[in-house]
């Protein structure tokens, strides 16, 4: 299954201008920060492991990805914009959880999971973590 996560705002901006971080086919390692783009990013799932890693509670933002049953979804193409649409960060991700350590403020997340295209619009919190949820009802076990 893919997921990939791109606004209509995203997608014009995408088109007219590039975004620092090189377009490629490879994803983002499970469980290892990077910084994209001045952005700490880290994908990870949600075993015991991950969900009670306490590196992951310093995020401002958690975006996870589930389709129609609930179940999480995996390797995803994600998009994150600011207020104005302007790219921050894009990433392939295998793993259901996106967390991104972003300044305060408004942003849009939007993907792209087989053919299917959604959006969320968050807030990035002055303290603490926001949890985003980006459904795909569509998508059901089964499909």
């Amino acid at each position: 299954m893919r997921l990939m996560l791109i606004s209509a705002a995203t997608l014009a901006a995408l088109g007219c201008a590039a975004t620092a971080r090189a377009q490629d086919d490879a994803a983002l390692p499970v469980d290892e920060p990077i910084t994209i783009d001045g952005i700490e990013v880290v994908c990870t799932g949600v075993g015991d492991e991950a969900r009670y890693d306490p590196r992951w509670q310093t995020y401002s933002v958690r975006i996870e990805f589930a389709g129609g049953d609930a179940q999480y979804l995996a390797d995803l193409e994600i998009a994150v914009s600011d207020r104005t649409g302007a790219p921050i960060v894009q990433a392939r991700c295998n793993s259901p959880w996106f967390l991104a350590e972003l300044p305060p403020g408004k942003y849009t997340v939007a993907g792209t999971f087989e053919g299917l295209t959604k959006t969320a619009n968050f807030t990035a919190p002055q303290s603490g973590q926001a949890r985003v949820v980006v459904r795909f009802p569509e998508i059901v076990d089964g499909d």
